[in-house]
Formats: C-alpha cells, structure tokens, sequence
C-alpha cells in the first residue's frame, strides 16, 4: 500500500511540475491518470479528484484542445457550484474555463448562460468587477439579454446597458470583458 500512495505522490510530483513549467502536452496524461485514480480512490468530489480535474482542464485550455475540454470543464463547474457555492473562487475559475470553452465551440447560449450565472452570483457576494466582466462578454454576445430570472436582474440590467458596444475583439478574454481603454 505504501508503494502504491508512493507512486501517486511522485506522478502528482511530476505532473506539478510539468504544468509549472509549462509543458502542459506532458502534463495533461499524467493529470488524467492521476484524476482517475482519484476518482476511484478518493470519489469524484473529493478535493485531491477536484484538484486533479482542474489541471487536467487548465491543460487542455493551454492546447486549445476546446471539444476535449469543454465536458470536463462542465463537469468541474458543476461539482464546484456544488461543493463552493456559484460565487465561490474556484467556481468562478471553473466557469470561466467553461464558458470560454463554449465560445471557442461557437456555442454561444450555453456560454451565455454560464457568463450570467456567474454575474449574478458574484454580484450577489459584492464583487461587482468581476460580476461585471461575466456580464459584459454575455452582453458582448446578444444584446438581447432577458436577466428577469437572476435574482440582481435590476442591478444587472442597468450594468449591462453601460457595456460600449460592439466590443472590440481584445476586450473579450476568458476572464470576460474588459472596458476599452
């Protein structure tokens, strides 16, 4: 059993230093080996399986590898709005991931639905920048938003009609919206 905790330890060693360094092309196998090992050992919402899947995505964003990972990221989104709350941090950077995903995809109302959901959330815990970039690259989509059912749908609104539109193409990051300069 020891050798076996030990052989994980060292391919978790690795992999961390792989994605440091940047070579996420030999970094992304051992991330998913190591998350189905994780997910058999630990279960599927255990941090260590989280953490895993988290890489594993932010791996394959650095290749623009957009169909491999747009199901992962959906699943780390949704086990983070679970486990974190829909404002949490890890949540946010799992969304952002998510929808970024999607745009690359060209599927823009899945990806606009994650942009407002975050919105809302972050507006909700008083992060209005951030709450305001999900916004804004959701606007930057379709100007014709509904936010009825966002539960700070006024606030929103009225932040939405404040992105200066059309939006320049280097405003728009997977981060969201950034204003022009």
């Amino acid at each position: 059993m020891r050798d076996h905790e030990a052989m994980i330890d060292e391919l978790q060693h690795e992999a961390d230093a792989l994605l440091a360094a940047g070579d996420y092309a030999h970094a992304l196998p051992e991330f998913c080996v190591l998350r189905e090992i994780r997910a058999r050992q630990d279960g599927p919402y255990s941090r260590k399986y989280l953490a895993n899947l988290d890489d594993a995505v932010r791996c394959m964003c650095h290749l623009q590898r957009w169909s491999d990972t747009e199901p992962l990221a959906k699943e780390l989104y949704g086990k983070y709005v679970r486990t974190d709350g829909p404002g949490g941090p890890k949540t946010v950077d799992a969304a952002k991931r998510y929808a970024w995903a999607l745009v690359q995809l060209d599927k823009t109302d899945p990806a606009i639905t994650v942009y407002l959901a975050v919105a809302d959330a972050l507006w909700g815990r008083g992060d209005e920048d951030q709450a305001l970039a999900m916004l804004g690259a959701a606007v930057a989509r379709r100007q014709d938003l509904c936010l009825d059912t966002l539960r700070n749908a006024v606030d929103l609104t009225r932040a939405a009609q404040r992105v200066h539109l059309p939006v320049p193409v280097g405003c728009l990051t997977i981060d969201g919206y950034r204003a022009p300069a």
